[in-house]
């Protein structure tokens, strides 16, 4: 199997690459036919409000994956009543003195989910390139909020219209598709993508569209 984040041949076996720690559950899980059950619930879209919460908050950990200290990040989100926003996945990195490598890794992936959030609030140009990482400094200036005071983000936030964030849905879906087809079939990826931005997009979108209604340390990326 190939790993999703460094594209190096690993264990299947083992949950995480051991090239660079990278979380590869999702991707044994499907190799291994396990499923979620799918309960007879309504897919429902996120409010643009909730959308707005949850960059501020993939903002804090991505700059905390980067080094950003992380007291201060942690005291500015309870200072915007946003602590309780956090995942426990999230909040275990934020208030773990020395986290696992992998841990870092993932952190950091977590800007590729931010971007097509952010393409969802108009806050970026595009998101459609699965090709190219995200560009950081479009981000950076999206997120000016950071340390500062995120009210107007949050509360003036306001979301594309669903078609268009159906219609990337369904373009990041085929791409995650032929990836993982590659995978169980022991192939390396499609040069056209880079597997570890069209995952975290992916995830990012099943949230955004309420997929089987998961909370977000809890979304499959079924394809």
């Amino acid at each position: 199997m190939f790993c999703i984040s460094c594209g190096k041949e690993t264990d299947i076996k083992v949950r995480k690459c051991i090239h660079c720690g990278f979380d590869l559950t999702h991707i044994q899980k499907l190799i291994e036919n396990d499923e979620p059950e799918e309960d007879d619930v309504e897919d429902e879209f996120r409010t643009a409000k909730e959308c707005a919460i949850r960059c501020v908050v993939l903002y804090c950990v991505v700059a905390a994956g980067n080094g950003e200290n992380k007291s201060r990040i942690i005291s500015w989100l309870k200072e915007q009543n946003l602590w309780n926003a956090t995942s426990p996945e999230e909040k275990d990195f934020l208030t773990t003195r020395k986290p696992e490598r992998s841990q870092v890794i993932n952190a950091t992936w977590r800007i590729e989910a931010l971007s097509v959030l952010l393409w969802a609030l108009e806050k970026v140009k595009s998101a459609t390139d699965l090709s190219e990482s995200c560009d950081v400094s479009e981000v950076q200036a999206a997120c000016r909020f950071f340390l500062k005071d995120a009210a107007d983000f949050i509360n003036f936030a306001h979301l594309r219209d669903e078609a268009e964030v159906e219609d990337l849905y369904e373009e990041i879906y085929q791409a995650h598709w032929e990836i993982r087809d590659a995978q169980i079939h022991n192939r390396p990826a499609p040069d056209e993508y880079i597997s570890g931005v069209v995952m975290e997009r992916h995830y990012a979108l099943n949230w955004l569209t309420g997929y089987l209604s998961q909370d977000w340390d809890d979304i499959t990326t079924d394809t």
